[in-house]
């Protein structure tokens, strides 16, 4: 599990409220994907010695076809390896102090993002479609105030609830910091000067 001192920039005091992943559903069709590409293998080993049989003995014919199913179903793995890594190494974290957004573009880009909890200006909950409503996921837009940039968690489970979790630890967070910033400002009153 996360543990907090590997989270960059650690904060004191900061606790983690939420680590969020996509949902499980999400990944469904990949798998099927993964089944179609691993029955696919069998299927070409029997079709092919029983329906074409005269490719199967053609010395010429034979190793192409066997490159180009192996060149096939490389590329086949390589895309649904990479659309798992995306999937699985995508993370939403928030804590009570912050959110952190870590995106896997690609196999080797890695992108971090971070927004302090009193910025967070406004959050809306997305869920779009009949798998979405009745599985109870989608999207979480969080808008700070003043900036074009949004950070928006995809196809989380449970959006209303967390946009809800959200705004209440970023209200928590924005009195704490106006409490801290009035002691700060809070000065002995200063001793009255003489009538002269």
């Amino acid at each position: 599990m996360l543990h907090l001192d590997h989270l960059p920039n650690a904060i004191q005091d900061e606790k983690v409220i939420h680590v969020l992943h996509r949902h499980p559903f999400t990944i469904f069709w990949l798998i099927i994907g993964y089944i179609f590409v691993l029955g696919s293998i069998p299927a070409a080993l029997i079709y092919f010695p029983l329906y074409q049989h005269e490719l199967a003995v053609n010395t010429t014919l034979m190793p192409l076809i066997v490159l180009g199913g192996s060149a096939f179903f490389l590329f086949v793995w390589l895309f649904l390896f990479q659309n798992f890594m995306d999937y699985y190494l995508d993370v939403w974290i928030v804590t009570n102090k912050r959110i952190l957004n870590i995106e896997q573009t690609g196999l080797f880009i890695r992108t971090v993002s971070e927004l302090h909890l009193y910025r967070v200006q406004d959050v809306t909950s997305t869920v779009k479609g009949v798998a979405e409503t009745l599985l109870d996921y989608g999207d979480v837009e969080i808008q700070t105030a003043g900036e074009k940039t949004r950070f928006v968690f995809e196809q989380i489970p449970h959006p209303t609830i967390i946009s809800k979790s959200i705004l209440d630890l970023s209200e928590i967070e924005r009195r704490g910091q106006l409490d801290e910033a009035v002691s700060e400002f809070n000065m002995p009153d200063k001793p009255k000067a003489p009538n002269v």
